[in-house]
């Protein structure tokens, strides 16, 4: 293992081992072995994955939102089916819950306005850079204009005259 693959290994160790997910892609660094060359094996033996393997965190968070209303909803149709009221325990429970998806909520709708204001930045700068390229494209036929002029003695040749003749 080369000295670059060693401190990969020792950096996927350390991060494991300070609570960092247990990714296929970090516990293969640790181990010191090549991503697809552990899923191969995992795959060949049937190795027992947990479901967020793979998933990106806007897919994690989207699970956890819904397993999350999922519990309210069962709460809920429990509390209508008994016809009785939840107790203190329930309620407190369900509140904390809806807390927690509230928080949820607030982080995606964070990420996707960065999503927007990220795409209409880019479009401002794209509009920026089509712009600067016009100029440069004009500046650069001035400047060849320019030239010509200079090159010609000072002299321009009459319209409609071609190339080479006086």
């Amino acid at each position: 293992m080369g000295a670059g693959r060693a401190e990969a290994a020792w950096a996927a160790r350390r991060a494991l081992m300070e609570g960092a997910a247990a990714t296929p892609e970090r516990v293969a660094a640790a181990c010191g072995l090549k991503a697809g060359t552990l899923a191969d094996r995992a795959e060949k033996e049937g190795w027992a994955l947990p479901a967020s393997a793979g998933l990106s965190r806007a897919q994690r968070i989207a699970r956890v939102h819904d397993r999350l209303l999922d519990r309210i909803e069962r709460e809920q149709l429990r509390a209508d089916a008994d016809d009785a009221p939840l107790d203190k325990a329930g309620v407190a429970e369900l509140a904390a819950t809806a807390r927690i998806l509230a928080k949820i909520g607030e982080i995606t709708r964070d990420e996707d306005g960065a999503k927007e204001k990220q795409l209409e930045r880019d479009a401002d700068i794209a509009t920026i850079l089509d712009r600067l390229d016009r100029q440069i494209v004009g500046l650069a036929r001035h400047l060849a204009r320019h030239l010509a002029t200079q090159m010609a003695g000072g002299h321009v040749h009459d319209a409609g005259a071609g190339a080479g003749e006086p």
